[in-house]
C-alpha cells in the first residue's frame, strides 16, 4: 500500500501540523479520530467557543454545565481539537484525577504542561512556555469535584493567568452564585447549559453507530436525545439484534438500564435516598408532603434537600421532577427489579 493511501484511511484532518506521519502515530491518535467521527451536534457551544478564541473577545471563560452523560467530556475533547486547528495549545484536565487542593491542582497542571519538577505552571505560562501560536486554553472537566477549590480558583488562580489565556469549566452544576455575584466575572464569563440532542442530531449519532433507520424511532423515544443513553442503547441493540429490523424493547435489557442508572446516580448515600429518588421518578411532581407520605416518615426535609440538589432534578411551580430519561430508567429498572415496590 502506498504511503498516501495509508494517510487517506486515517480519517485525520489534512492540516499538516495535525497529521503526523503514519510511522509515528500512536494508538491515542486513532482513538481521537474515532471519537471525533462519532461527535455530533453542539453547534451553539462550538460557536460560543469559537467566539472566545477570537482576538479581544467579549469573554474569556466559558462555563458548560449539564447532567451526567450529557456529553461534556466529549465536547471538551472537541474543543481541544478546535484549539489545535486554530493553533492554540489545549490544556485538558479532568478533576476526577486531581487532588482538590491548590498544590494538587498546580501539580496536575504542571503534568499536562510537561514541566520539570518544582517549576511553577503560572510562571511558565507567564514566560510563554506554550507552543501554540495564540496561547493556551485551559479545559477543566468534572468541575464539581473541585468544590473545595472554587473560591481559590475564582479569586486566586484564574486572575493570575496571562490575559491571552482562555478557560473552559465543565461540570454537572451551574457555577456557584458567587461567580455571577462578582462584577468582573459576570462580564468575562458566559454560562451555557447542555441539553439533549435534537432529533436530527440523535439520528445522525445513531447512523454513525450503524443503526438502520428502521430501528431509530424506538431508540429516540426511549432516550429523549440523551447522548449517553443513545450510545448505550445503540451498542446494546447492535450486539443483540441479529435482525436489523428487530424492534428495540428496553425492558429486555436490564443490564443496560442499570448502567444508565448508575451513571446518573454515582453514589446514593442510603436506602432512604434510593427510595426518595424512586418516588420522585414515579410521581408527577415531588414535594416534601408527597415524599413524607411515600416514605411514611414525618421528617423528610434533608432527603428533599438532597433530591433538590441533584443536577438532573428540576424545580417547577408544583415541586420537583427528574430528567425524563432518569424517570424512564428508574421506572423500568424498578419494574424489573422490584415489581412489588414499584406497584
Amino acid at each position: 500500500m502506498k504511503h498516501s493511501e495509508k494517510q487517506e484511511n486515517t480519517n485525520l484532518p489534512t492540516d499538516a501540523q495535525l497529521e503526523p506521519k503514519v510511522e509515528g502515530r500512536r494508538l491515542g491518535d486513532r482513538l481521537a479520530a474515532a471519537r471525533r467521527n462519532h461527535f455530533v451536534g453542539r453547534i451553539e457551544e462550538l460557536e460560543a467557543f469559537a467566539r472566545m478564541l477570537r482576538p479581544n473577545p467579549d469573554f474569556s471563560l466559558l462555563f458548560i454545565h449539564g447532567p451526567g452523560g450529557m456529553g461534556k467530556s466529549s465536547l471538551l475533547s472537541e474543543f481541544a481539537r478546535v484549539c489545535l486547528d486554530q493553533h492554540w495549545t489545549p490544556l485538558l484536565l479532568d478533576a476526577r484525577n486531581i487532588d482538590p487542593s491548590p498544590d494538587g491542582f498546580l501539580q496536575a497542571l504542571a503534568g499536562v504542561m510537561r514541566l520539570e519538577p518544582n517549576v511553577s505552571p503560572l510562571l511558565a505560562l507567564e514566560q510563554g512556555a506554550l507552543e501554540g501560536l495564540h496561547g493556551g486554553v485551559l479545559l477543566l472537566d468534572t468541575f464539581e469535584n473541585l468544590k473545595p477549590l472554587d473560591a481559590w480558583l475564582r479569586e486566586r488562580f484564574l486572575p493570575e493567568l496571562p490575559e491571552a489565556m482562555r478557560v473552559v469549566l465543565a461540570g454537572r452544576e451551574p457555577p456557584n452564585p458567587q461567580w455571577s455575584g462578582d462584577s468582573g466575572w459576570r462580564e468575562l464569563m458566559r454560562v451555557q447549559g447542555l441539553r439533549n440532542l435534537r432529533p436530527t442530531e440523535s439520528r445522525e449519532l445513531l447512523h454513525k453507530r450503524g443503526l438502520p433507520s428502521t430501528a431509530q424511532d424506538a431508540l429516540l423515544a426511549f432516550t429523549h436525545g440523551h447522548p449517553l443513553a443513545l450510545s448505550l442503547v445503540a451498542e446494546t441493540f447492535r450486539s443483540q439484534a441479529a435482525n436489523p429490523s428487530l424492534e428495540f424493547d428496553p425492558d429486555q435489557h436490564p443490564d443496560m438500564l442499570r448502567t444508565l442508572l448508575e451513571r446518573f446516580v454515582q453514589s446514593v448515600p442510603s436506602p432512604a435516598h434510593r427510595a426518595t429518588l424512586e418516588i420522585c421518578a414515579l410521581v408527577h411532581t415531588t414535594t416534601e408532603s408527597v415524599l413524607a407520605a411515600g416514605l411514611d416518615a414525618p421528617e423528610v426535609h434533608e432527603l428533599f434537600a438532597w433530591l433538590r440538589s441533584l443536577s438532573f432534578v428540576q424545580e417547577g411551580p408544583n415541586g420537583l421532577s427528574p430528567h425524563e430519561l432518569l424517570r424512564d430508567v428508574i421506572h423500568r429498572d424498578l419494574r424489573w427489579r422490584n415489581p412489588d415496590w414499584n406497584a
